[in-house]
């Protein structure tokens, strides 16, 4: 199991999306009535682009998000090491990245998409100290703040893209809480079941890209 003796307020910063899939109707074959011109090109649209950008900057926060809390444990709680500051610092480039794709379809919300992606992310190291820690209490307040996150953070991508709702993109965040936890206490335990559950974690992200991505095009009219 792995031990740590005490973890203050890591600085780390970013969190999560989503749910809810898109469907399109299958596109009419070219015929000579209808020019092959015409057919939307699913592979280069800026649709497609947008999905695939969000997929691996999502893919990307799991897997930095690990690597910070893991340094973090691997330091014995120590967040001023130089270890931790680089993984706190590279994570918190990629919430930058995500925001600023937000804001290439809505440039008003990027800043407070950013800020409230950044807010969450204190609430799994929190879970991390208590559950390393053994202090349920703590534990019982990080799933609780977790919990209000995914409502507010529901509520501001609902003000944004209508076209999702709040309650699912509620749902999505829990989903997202709930396996990136699961890989924490795998890792916390010593469990070599971290590594499977920290990639399930991360695959899950391409459906929250997929939610997302659909509800802007959706509201943007992009394709």
């Amino acid at each position: 199991m792995r031990k740590i003796t005490a973890i203050s307020g890591l600085g780390l910063a970013a969190a999560l999306v989503l749910s809810g899939c898109t469907a399109t109707a299958d596109a009419p074959a070219a015929s000579d009535d209808m020019p092959s011109s015409a057919a939307v090109d699913t592979v280069n649209s800026d649709g497609s682009t947008l999905r695939a950008t969000l997929a691996a900057l999502l893919s990307d926060h799991v897997y930095l998000a690990a690597a910070a809390i893991d340094q973090a444990l691997a330091d014995g709680g120590d967040l001023t090491t130089a270890d931790v500051g680089a993984a706190v610092a590279t994570l918190d480039k990629n919430s930058v990245e995500i925001a600023a794709l937000i804001g290439s379809a809505y440039p008003d919300a990027e800043q407070p998409f950013l800020d409230s992606w950044r807010s969450h992310i204190p609430f799994f190291v929190n879970y991390t100290i208590a559950k390393a820690t053994g202090d349920q209490a703590g534990i019982d307040q990080a799933m609780s703040d977790l919990g209000g996150y995914a409502v507010s953070f529901g509520q501001l991508i609902n003000s944004v893209v209508p076209e999702l709702p709040a309650e699912a993109v509620e749902a999505e965040l829990g989903m997202h809480a709930s396996s990136l936890i699961a890989a924490i206490d795998a890792n916390i335990a010593g469990d070599p079941a971290y590594f499977d559950l920290l990639k399930e974690a991360a695959g899950h992200m391409s459906m929250t890209a997929l939610a997302l991505s659909g509800g802007i095009a959706a509201n943007k009219g992009i394709q």
